[in-house]
């Protein structure tokens, strides 16, 4: 009897093991409310994207979209990712398949791993892209609020829902992936976490060419972090060496199945028509087109868009020079080169998503609220008619 009174056993649970408890799972609840905001944001524009695509393909096409809600979305590069999800990649005897090697792995491999959960391979690919941009939503907002506050960065989350090409996060492209992971290296760099940051920019090197912008600026934070001396760098320093990895095991797959690992430069170049330039001969060509082109729907969605995506770029790497912590700004002017230093400019609307501390900028002016309306307008309108484009079928970036 007195033994059942002085009960030790696994049943007994001490006051401190609850009081422990209980402060865990109130930490979590606080985690939680925290990001609430970018959470519901990324779940209410998917949903709100995936209703209008649709209203809209009705009222214009004036018939029911033979494929289906969903599929009218499995348009361009989206149908190209599943066909490397499904297939992977071909060497030379494959036929038209071998040029899907200029595709990075990542994306692909995730939409494969996701088929196990979901059969139809487009519903995965846009799960994937879903949950991705939930993320990437998540790590711009605490970023944003560690530099500028929390108002800073419901608006910045805001603005990055709203820009014209944002439904490429909703969709089966590799825009949300790709912001996840950067973003979130970047987020674990503020905090001096080196090691989840080299995680997540390694596989941010395998999801994009573009990675290759993160590298330098996350080695400059860290030196920045420890005020530029020598004698403060310690070992986890070293951590920073595994992101370019993630482009590494991309050059060993194009040497696998091509036995060059640079094949996809020599694919770019002939059958994209992409390869390095200065910006100057695409300008001019985008120029030209617009006052000369007979269709007027090109010299909007593809010449007078690349203009507009110059120019918005370029003056947001400018003001983000005096404006913005230098690992940022660094990132701002790789991305550019990245960008608009390319023989094909005709994805540069899309490819302004990834950079992200534009939107941290337009957060931080807060205050100037006629600017705050005027991009709200302006990004919902073209939003619209660049979604009403993609789910017609015709280009929209």
């Amino acid at each position: 009897m007195s033994g059942i009174e002085g009960s030790t056993g696994p049943e007994a649970e001490s006051p401190a093991s609850a009081e422990f408890d209980h402060a865990a799972l109130a930490s979590w609840f606080r985690r939680v409310r925290n990001i609430r905001y970018p959470l519901t944001l990324a779940f209410l524009s998917a949903a709100i994207t995936f209703a209008f695509g649709f209203c809209a393909y009705l009222v214009i096409e004036n018939t029911m979209p033979p494929e289906g809600w969903l599929d009218i979305w499995n348009r361009w590069d989206a149908v190209r990712y599943i066909e490397v999800a499904q297939l992977g990649y071909g060497g030379e005897a494959s036929g038209e398949h071998r040029f899907m090697i200029v595709f990075l792995p990542l994306y692909p491999l995730t939409i494969y791993l996701a088929h196990f959960l979901i059969t139809n391979w487009h519903a995965a690919a846009v799960v994937v892209s879903n949950l991705c941009c939930a993320g990437a939503f998540t790590y711009c907002f605490l970023l944003t609020e560690k530099e500028y506050g929390r108002r800073a960065a419901k608006l910045a989350v805001f603005y990055f829902s709203i820009f014209p090409t944002a439904y490429f996060l909703h969709v089966a492209y590799s825009e949300s992936i790709f912001l996840l992971l950067t973003i979130g290296a970047f987020y674990y760099a503020r905090q001096g976490r080196w090691l989840a940051c080299a995680l997540l920019g390694m596989l941010a090197t395998s999801s994009r060419l573009s990675g290759l912008a993160i590298m330098l600026p996350l080695a400059f934070e860290y030196f920045h972090q420890k005020q530029l001396r020598w004698r403060a760098i310690r070992w986890d320093c070293a951590f920073l060496a595994l992101i370019p990895l993630g482009l590494a095991a991309y050059l060993y797959i194009n040497n696998y199945y091509f036995q060059d690992p640079l094949k996809f430069l020599q694919y770019q170049r002939e059958h994209w028509f992409r390869s390095f330039s200065s910006p100057f001969p695409a300008l001019e060509s985008n120029l030209y087109m617009v006052t000369h082109d007979r269709a007027s729907v090109e010299r909007v969605m593809q010449h007078g868009s690349n203009l507009v995506a110059f120019a918005f770029g370029t003056t947001f790497l400018v003001i983000g020079v005096s404006r913005l912590r230098p690992c940022y700004t660094i990132y701002l002017a790789l991305s550019w080169v990245l960008t608009f230093c390319d023989s094909f400019t005709l994805c540069s609307p899309r490819y302004l998503l990834t950079f992200f501390p534009i939107f941290m900028l337009l957060g931080h002016w807060r205050r100037r609220e006629w600017l705050h309306y005027s991009f709200t307008l302006l990004f919902l309108l073209f939003y619209a008619m660049n979604a009403t484009q993609f789910v017609r079928g015709w280009w929209a970036h």
